[in-house]
């Protein structure tokens, strides 16, 4: 039965491909005729009255077009056939642009070059041409059950990043219909669990231009507070430091700061709110001695220190929050490195769209997929951090 329905489509696309060719070809030369008729010694009425009988004929076809759309019932009238046949054959014989299709037949463009992928497919199938494949639905749930806290939006830039295209409409319109067998079971998460996009109000041109410093507070065994200090760089959103204190007090604070330098390089610019241990003197002694310019950040101004803020919750109720119990100093230091790991090579950023922290940070990013990217790569690396059951997608190529 699919064979038959393969062999029928194939016919019913050649067919139209010859028609269009006829098309085609008789537009030129009934154009050349008409052109060849004016440049002759004829009475100027008998040419106007060619003209006007080749304008009629166009405006009939064109009307009863129309017409035929207008009787179709619904918003989105669905064109047979034979419908889009005629329509191809009235572009193509009387030479309409393409940019003129919505103005002279009320379709959209998109509609019309669908059609035309339609007819060029050279394999034809049973499915629909917009169909998502099972592959691609099966990955979309994968990623969703693992990711419950993720929505829309960031699993379509997490499947750009292995090289798919799919809309982020496309995603909920596949959360929202029945799962698959061989799909995961998974909850579809809310659209507004997403991460809304920061305003950047000052600018970071390159890597370690400017960070901005923030701590926060942790407990342990669901008892005992301990302070992280998380550091950001703005250009490329990475988080260049995420560690524990010993206590939170300006020497701790500097100490981690300074590992992250050498490591990473020292900004021109960090930001911090006005904490006495960030407006001390032992802080300022240490932005001297690495020649770094100190900023305040605006209490409430989005931009300034809550994009590290930002990166906090994200530090508290995607990562933290899935551990069930913080057991001491040392099982917070491995969890924050591993957030590290993940947050900067392993999850795509909303404000990136869709690029990872690294990608900006090292200047690596890839190529946006095409609109035809629809299959799923062999080379998916799957990494699984035990400590916070989450799994992280990226390809082998670019790890």
């Amino acid at each position: 039965m699919a064979e038959n329905l393969d062999v029928l489509n194939t016919a019913v696309s050649l067919l139209i491909k010859a028609a269009l060719l006829a098309a085609r070809f008789s537009g030129p030369v009934r154009q050349r005729y008409l052109n060849r008729l004016a440049s002759r010694d004829v009475d100027a009425k008998a040419k106007e009255i060619l003209f006007l009988k080749d304008r009629v004929c166009q405006l009939e076809m064109q009307v009863s077009i129309l017409q035929k759309q207008h009787t179709k019932k619904g918003t989105k009238p669905r064109y047979e056939v034979r419908e889009r046949l005629m329509i191809l054959w009235h572009l193509e014989a009387f030479q309409i642009p393409r940019r003129k299709v919505s103005r002279c037949f009320g379709i959209a463009r998109s509609t019309l070059y669908r059609w035309l992928h339609q007819i060029e497919d050279q394999k034809p199938s049973g499915a629909p041409a917009n169909k998502t494949p099972t592959e691609i639905t099966s990955l979309v749930w994968e990623i969703s059950k693992a990711n419950l806290s993720w929505g829309r939006i960031r699993i379509a830039n997490q499947l750009k990043l292995l090289g798919i295209f799919l809309s982020a409409f496309t995603v909920r319109n596949i959360l929202q219909r029945p799962k698959p067998r061989n799909a995961p079971t998974s909850a579809a998460t809310p659209d507004k669990t997403e991460e809304k996009p920061e305003a950047r109000s000052i600018p970071a041109w390159y890597p370690n231009h400017v960070w901005s410093v923030d701590t926060t507070k942790v407990r342990c065994w669901g008892l005992w507070p301990i302070h992280v200090l998380v550091a950001i760089d703005h250009f490329s959103r990475k988080v260049v430091c995420v560690a524990p204190l010993e206590g939170p007090n300006a020497a701790w604070i500097i100490e981690a700061l300074e590992q992250a330098m050498q490591k990473h390089g020292a900004p021109k610019h960090i930001i911090s709110d006005q904490a006495p241990v960030f407006a001390g003197r032992a802080f300022a002694e240490l932005l001297d001695r690495w020649n770094i310019k100190p900023r305040f950040g605006a209490v409430g101004k989005s931009g300034s220190i809550a994009v590290t803020e930002r990166v906090i919750k994200t530090l508290k109720y995607e990562w933290l929050k899935r551990v069930p119990l913080i057991k001491g100093f040392d099982h917070l230091a491995l969890l924050c490195t591993e957030f590290e790991s993940w947050y900067n090579a392993w999850r795509p950023h909303m404000t990136l769209e869709g690029f990872r922290p690294d990608d900006l940070y090292y200047g690596r990013k890839s190529e946006t997929p095409n609109r035809k990217a629809k299959t799923v790569p062999n080379n998916i690396e799957r990494h699984m951090f035990t400590e916070t059951r989450v799994t992280a997608y990226r390809l082998k190529t670019a790890a």
